[in-house]
């Protein structure tokens, strides 16, 4: 037997129906959604952006150029932001009352120019200046120095994930100018601070 269903009853089922097909869409709300979701794409975007910016950024601060040169059958490196100049010029006779560390000057543009040794400071067989030497530049106030070295390497760029802290075996006066170890091909080079040699010189 089938089962009947009053007018009344179809009359509301289609009523329901009808008024379901006939609920508005909110396109307002979907446009919304579609906004949030571009913006939230945006964000993840520049945010990814941003990271990687600063990781190129970090990785380019890791990075130190050096002046790598030789005093005696020693290798060391200087930061190559406190070097001016590097130049071949004749020292000069040490004038009267200058200190022992100063070796001599040089005749720099019109402008004497004293040169530092460090041999005795690093406890290297000192030498007096024998023809034309090899000198950097450096300055301290507004005042310029010179740097004796023996022979100039090259000019180096190194990671500081490199660069060794310095070992105990150093003195507590060493620990103060020796910012640190790096190994380069097959030699040991000692990364020195001369503006805080300078300091020690009382320049």
């Amino acid at each position: 037997m089938k089962r009947k269903i009053s007018f009344k009853k179809m009359l509301d089922i289609n009523s329901n129906i009808t008024m379901e097909e006939q609920k508005p869409v909110n396109y307002h709300q979907k446009e919304n959604a579609t906004i949030t979701k571009v913006e939230k794409d945006k964000k993840k975007k520049t945010k990814i952006e941003r990271k990687q910016v600063l990781k190129t950024t970090s990785e380019k601060e890791e990075e130190k150029k050096l002046v790598l040169f030789k005093l005696g059958n020693e290798y060391y490196g200087i930061d190559v932001s406190v070097i001016n100049e590097i130049i071949d010029s004749e020292i000069k006779e040490r004038l009267t009352g200058m200190p022992d560390f100063i070796i001599g000057v040089i005749s720099l543009r019109g402008e004497v120019v004293p040169v530092v040794s460090l041999f005795e400071k690093f406890s290297l067989k000192n030498r007096l200046p024998s023809g034309t030497e090899t000198i950097l530049l450096t300055k301290k106030g507004e005042s310029t120095f010179g740097i004796l070295i023996d022979e100039l390497k090259e000019v180096i760029t190194v990671k500081s994930s490199s660069i060794y802290k310095v070992p105990k075996l150093f003195t507590e006066e060493g620990l103060s100018y020796i910012k640190g170890i790096l190994k380069f091909e097959n030699e040991i080079v000692a990364i020195i601070d001369i503006q805080q040699i300078m300091n020690e010189f009382k320049i």
